[in-house]
């Protein structure tokens, strides 16, 4: 399975949001939310969550402790209601800067969760030279 495209959606009054009916079915009933270390959030299977968090366990714990707490401190675990909305936590959308509009980015294993600004300005950022060297030089 591999997350693709972009939708943009909006929270409601209740920081309520619609999760992309094209995500929706691969999604789930259970799965994770947390931040990262860019200004973003990354949705998880259940499953690829596990795998997440097997990998981290293995870190030393001298900067793994510090991973962890970022990380699984700041996740939450999720489930659609009725409508196919969650509502995300206060603390993870000041992380990303979301106020109201929300774009949804497929990228494999995740899905990204960005301010609608912060995706505009990183999209128009890009450095598609830089982009093409490395494709290039994975011979993708």
């Amino acid at each position: 399975m591999s997350f693709v495209g972009s939708y943009s959606h909006s929270l409601d009054a209740k920081k309520r949001v619609f999760i992309p009916s094209k995500y929706r079915e691969d999604l789930g009933d259970t799965f994770y939310i947390t931040r990262k270390f860019d200004t973003y959030l990354s949705i998880y299977t259940a499953e690829d969550w596990d795998a997440y968090i097997e990998k981290i366990e293995k870190l030393p714990e001298s900067i793994g402790a510090e991973i962890q707490d970022f990380i699984l401190g700041g996740a939450q675990k999720c489930s659609l209601d009725g409508s196919g909305r969650i509502i995300i936590e206060d603390r993870l959308l000041k992380h990303a800067r979301i106020d109201k509009n929300v774009v949804f980015v497929g990228a494999g294993k995740q899905i990204r969760v960005w301010a609608e600004e912060l995706w505009e300005e990183r999209e128009a950022s890009r450095d598609f030279s830089k982009m093409r060297d490395v494709l290039y030089e994975y011979g993708l």
